[in-house]
This record gives structure tokens, C-alpha cells and sequence, in this order.
């Protein structure tokens, strides 16, 4: 047997194992191929001292290794998932449940918190309106003939801090935009029972 058959055949025969589990033992065997073909030994050579993937696994696994329908398919072995004992207690209770509990904590904290976020949005948005002081140094000239140096130069100062407003506003937009969806996705898996 080589290395990819015995590393197949271990794959095989370790599906009731859990996946992180099983994917650490799969790479110390594979280890073991790389440190013997170091020495200058052969895939079947190496494979041969390792052992059988069938005792390994029957060894590895324990009990849950009895749990292959016997008289079935030897390449046969249940998945992890198949393992996993049935979830007991009433879905519909705990949906309910968590319905209820996800319905206060968005009142009482998820909507405030995000409704005090998104006005300072606003506030910070309604401050990129400064850009438009050249336009009202403008009208202040054309219609009252009224026309300072300084006023243009604090119009123009103003107009730079009005951009840097408006930047500051497309940032927190996004910046808050994911957030809001993020949640808004962690609520939808919370009730699905993902979370």
C-alpha cells in the first residue's frame, strides 16, 4: 500500500471522527510519510510499520467505530454528522424563545444604539454642507453687493473643512452600514439556530 491509498483509506475510515480532529491525526500519519521518506525509506515500507488504516482507525475511534452497519459496503463509515446524537427538546419552543429574547434585546439595546449611531451619521453628513460657502460668499456679493477679502478666504477654509466632512461621512456610512448588516445577518442565524 502506498502513501495515497493508506492516507485514502485512513480518510475513509475515520468519517465518524470529528473533522478537526480527524484532519490532526490524518496529518501526523502524513508526517510520518515525510520523516520516513527523509530516511530513505519506501512509501510501502513506511505504510507496513504504521499498520493496518482499519486497526488504526478501530483504534482511534473506539466504540464509534461498532456503529458501521455491519454486512454493509467495509469502505462504508458514517460522517461525524451522522454521529452526532439528535438534538433533544421542543424546536418550536426554543424558536419561540429565541424570538422573544432577540425581540427585548433589539429594543431595549440594538435600536437605540443604532438609531444614536446612524444620527451622528446624519450630524456628521448635514456638517459636509459647508462646501457650499462659496455659493452663499457668492450670493452675498451678486444680490447686496457686499464683498470682503476675508469673507472669501474663510469661505474657501470653510469649503476645505466641508470636503473633509463629506469623506468623513462616506467612511462612517460604510463603517456603520456593515455593522448594521452584520447584525442584522447575526439575528437571521441566531433564529435559525446557526449561531
Amino acid at each position: 500500500m502506498n502513501r495515497q491509498q493508506f492516507m485514502q483509506a485512513m480518510e475513509i475510515h475515520l468519517r465518524p471522527m470529528d473533522p478537526l480532529e480527524r484532519a490532526e491525526l490524518l496529518a501526523d500519519y502524513d508526517q510520518h510519510f515525510e520523516m520516513g521518506l527523509r530516511e530513505g525509506r519506501s512509501e510501502e515500507e513506511i505504510a507496513r510499520e504504521l499498520g493496518h488504516p482499519i486497526e488504526i482507525a478501530k483504534e482511534a475511534l473506539g466504540d464509534r467505530y461498532d456503529a458501521l452497519t455491519p454486512g454493509s459496503d467495509p469502505f462504508y463509515a458514517p460522517t461525524f454528522e451522522e454521529m452526532r446524537p439528535q438534538q433533544r427538546g421542543n424546536r418550536a419552543a426554543r424558536s419561540f424563545f429565541t424570538a422573544i429574547g432577540l425581540f427585548f434585546l433589539n429594543i431595549m439595546l440594538a435600536i437605540p444604539i443604532g438609531l444614536t449611531l446612524w444620527s451622528v451619521w446624519l450630524t456628521i453628513a448635514s456638517l459636509s454642507l459647508l462646501v457650499l460657502a462659496p455659493i452663499a460668499a457668492a450670493v452675498d456679493f451678486l444680490y447686496l453687493d457686499h464683498f470682503e477679502y476675508s469673507e472669501m478666504f474663510v469661505a474657501i477654509g470653510v469649503f476645505g473643512i466641508g470636503i473633509l466632512f463629506a469623506l468623513l461621512t462616506k467612511w462612517i456610512f460604510k463603517a456603520f452600514k456593515l455593522i448594521t448588516l452584520q447584525y442584522i445577518r447575526w439575528n437571521q442565524k441566531t433564529m435559525k439556530g446557526d449561531v
